[in-house]
């Protein structure tokens, strides 16, 4: 009895493949390939789009057009400041170039795809970029500017297309955010007191420690790696995992530690904080990194 019921699921089951091959075989799909999320695109730079079809006529065209993607955090603003079309009725040949124009601000995008036999369009295949990718200023096309600190004597340069807020109040850095306001300030830089308690902590370890105190949630050092600026001036690029809403863990983006002036009116400032808040500004934030001098 045993046997007959293995030999009817067996049965079964590939009677069930076979049934599913036979239902996708004829199945129409569009699938982008890259840019399809994670990707840095440099404005001025040429790559290849990609992408796959299956079971679509021959005489088929694609278009494709992309999206901005701004910070949900952030309202939407009114208007397009530029076209969303980047080509139409072009051959299905899985592939085509694309120089990335300069009238994209910097930020994070997503790319459609389309297939249609004819205009207007009626029931196209479509398909979009699974995750958000970034276009990022060419670097030789960005004025650098310099923000120096004479309160707690350190320097960095910053490009042009972000406005610099300096902290009003403590004097102790900055905030950095585009020049568009469309995101909000993506990098910090501030000079901090020690944790009480771990002052006479070595620089080093005193990195391994600080955010879990400085700031709420974060719980555990994720990474941590040495970095020389173009000065030859030393510091720790770190992330840190923390609980999020729910309980669940996520990683930090970069904080940089360089070691501060010590103590200033009875004040000790152990480090000098690099923060990157928003994934917009990454690139840039490695940049201004390596000009970071005391």
């Amino acid at each position: 009895m045993k046997k007959i019921i293995s030999i009817v699921l067996i049965l079964l089951v590939v009677f069930i493949g076979i049934f599913l091959f036979l239902q996708n075989k004829n199945l129409t799909s569009l699938t982008l390939i890259s840019p399809n999320g994670g990707e840095v695109l440099e404005e001025g730079s040429t790559y290849t789009i990609k992408w796959s079809s299956k079971n679509i006529p021959a005489d088929s065209k694609i278009s494709i057009s992309i999206r901005r993607v701004v910070p949900s955090s952030t309202p939407p603003t009114e208007g397009q400041e530029f076209d969303p079309l980047i080509f139409f009725n072009l051959d299905n040949t899985g592939s085509v170039d694309w120089t990335v124009s300069d009238m994209y601000p910097a930020g994070d995008y997503l790319l459609n795809i389309i297939s249609y036999v004819s205009l207007p369009v009626n029931n196209p295949i479509l398909d979009e970029s699974d995750a958000t990718f970034q276009i990022v200023k060419s670097p030789k096309e960005i004025n650098w500017k310099t923000y120096r600190n004479e309160n707690f004597g350190y320097s960095l340069n910053y490009p042009d297309s972000l406005i610099l807020r300096e902290f009003s109040e403590t004097k102790t850095g900055a905030s950095f955010h585009f020049q568009d306001e469309a995101y909000p300030e993506c990098i910090t830089v501030s000079a901090r007191e020690a944790v009480k308690n771990k002052e006479n902590l070595s620089f080093d370890q005193y990195v391994r420690e600080a955010a879990i105190e400085e700031i709420q949630d974060f719980k555990r050092l994720n990474s941590i790696e040495k970095i020389t600026t173009n000065s030859g001036l030393n510091g720790y690029k770190t992330t840190w995992g923390y609980t999020f809403l729910g309980g669940e863990e996520k990683i930090s983006l970069p904080i940089t530690y360089f070691e501060g002036p010590g103590n200033i009116q009875g004040i000790n400032y152990k480090t000098i904080q690099l923060t990157l808040n928003d994934l917009s500004c990454e690139n840039i934030y490695e940049q201004i990194l390596l000009t970071f001098s005391k």
